[in-house]
């Protein structure tokens, strides 16, 4: 028996139609989520924008104070109208507004003359709940705070002479020329836009990263503890072949089964985001390779992307190269571990319970790295996250971005170290009889667990 039949076996019973209906339900899955938020989100901009036009204004006050504050209005969606009663619910069902401001008689001499506060009644439709039922009223504040600011303008006009620029530079006394340095290095970008543009880079790979290693683990697991609780496994292994090709087919396996599992995860994260983004992608697209930073250089623009070469934290070929290499290493040892693991299985119990460590080692330093830099933190909480040898791949496109070669080359030699260790240990207990007699029951666990709390009789 050859390895390549190992092989078609150990795929075959990997990569059932179960198991592809599976992979693409849950694609699927994502694809439709991301559109349902990323619908409710354009309906809540939609919803926004109807509220910008269904806001009427009702001038009861004639004075010149207060025509000339309407004209200076920055919000021109609102709708001029006369009220025919105070019975605002039936004046706004008549007007078929959601919201009236109405500036009542006197508010102008109230400013100038009496140098009092004017009062303005605001009157808004109460929806039911939703993000774009909150955006509606948002919208309709927004034309206060803009009625605010062109009264304030016009007091400053009528009352103290100020001009219209020196009202506008009052408002705007600050131009900002942004820069940012990095280890040396500067370039005429904001730091904001480039920490995004990291970001954005950093998520996909700790996302890849983590459902590649679980289910890799996951299925390698399942599959040694099944094949060693039918009895199919003693069958298997005194065939005649090598103990070691029936190691290499099943590690083989589980990666491509893993592999294809990631593929489908993946593309359905990456539709997901689209959808939840909607427009903003290409927002985030332009801020990369456009003129993300134009004001941030005094109107020159600046590409995202070439800035960050500038300051040296470009991704190049070779970096991407490392990054494949270290993400090798980490299934390699993930698997390593869960043939070990999945070897000490009894029982379908038993499997999930040793499962249990590796979701915890690629769990931890996932959130870790997610929300902080592990560079950063304490040199004892730092030892601690970089002993779990998954934690370098996710902090590898981090490292070889800011130039952390000495930390990423140390990781590397760390997680060939730790994968020789690991395969050491599967290969001596597939080439002995440990694999028969090594065994784990959570059953008898919890047994004896509760044998232990029980009660004593005297």
């Amino acid at each position: 028996m050859k390895f390549g039949n190992l092989l078609k076996k150990e795929l075959r019973e990997l990569i059932t139609k179960q198991a592809i209906i599976s992979m693409v339900f849950t694609m699927l899955l994502l694809i439709v989520m991301g559109q349902v938020i990323g619908g409710a989100m354009e309906s809540a901009d939609s919803s926004a924008e109807d509220a910008a036009n269904n806001i009427a204004l009702c001038n009861q006050d004639n004075s010149e104070f207060t025509k000339n504050m309407l004209d200076n209005m920055e919000n021109t969606n609102v709708t001029l109208i006369e009220l025919e009663s105070d019975d605002y619910a039936a004046e706004l069902e008549r007007l078929d507004k959601k919201s009236l401001i109405i500036i009542p008689e006197g508010f102008g001499d109230s400013i100038i003359n009496k140098k009092e506060a004017g009062e303005v009644k605001f009157v808004n439709t109460l929806k039911g709940g939703g993000f774009s039922s909150t955006m509606s009223t948002l919208t309709a504040s927004e034309a206060v705070s803009s009625l605010k600011r062109a009264c304030a303008d016009e007091l400053m006009r009528s009352d103290y002479g100020v001009t219209n620029a020196e009202i506008e530079l009052s408002r705007n006394p600050v131009s900002t020329v942004e820069y940012t340095v990095h280890k040396g290095k500067t370039a005429a970008a904001p730091s904001d836009s480039i920490s995004a543009v990291i970001m954005l880079q950093s998520m996909i790979a700790p996302f890849a990263i983590f459902f590649l290693l679980l289910m890799a683990a996951q299925m390698i697991m399942t599959a040694i503890s099944t094949e060693k609780i039918d009895k199919t496994l003693e069958t298997l292994l005194s065939a005649p072949v090598s103990r070691m090709t029936v190691l290499m087919a099943k590690m083989t396996a589980a990666v491509i089964s893993a592999l294809l599992n990631a593929l489908f995860m993946m593309i359905g994260m990456i539709f997901y985001m689209l959808g939840m983004a909607g427009s903003a992608a290409g927002e985030v697209a332009d801020a990369v390779t456009n003129t993300g930073a134009a004001e941030a250089s005094g109107g020159a623009a600046v590409n995202i992307a070439q800035a960050m070469a500038e300051l040296g934290i470009a991704l190049s070929p070779a970096d991407y190269v490392l990054f494949a290499l270290q993400l090798f290493l980490t299934l390699a040892i993930g698997l390593a571990i869960s043939l070990i693991l999945g070897a000490m299985a009894t029982d379908v119990k038993s499997v999930q319970t040793l499962t249990m460590p590796i979701m915890i080692a690629v769990m931890i330093p996932f959130f870790v790295s997610m929300f902080m830099n592990v560079n950063e933190m304490s040199p004892m909480f730092k030892i601690i996250i970089y002993a779990i040898p998954f934690t370098h791949t996710y902090t590898a496109l981090t490292n070889l971005m800011n130039g952390d070669m000495i930390i990423f080359w140390g990781g590397l030699a760390y997680q060939i170290v730790f994968f020789a260790v690991c395969m050491f240990l599967a290969v001596r207990m597939f080439t002995t009889d440990k694999l028969f007699t090594m065994s784990f029951s959570a059953e008898k666990l919890n047994k004896k667990s509760k044998g232990k709390n029980a009660p004593v009789n005297e």
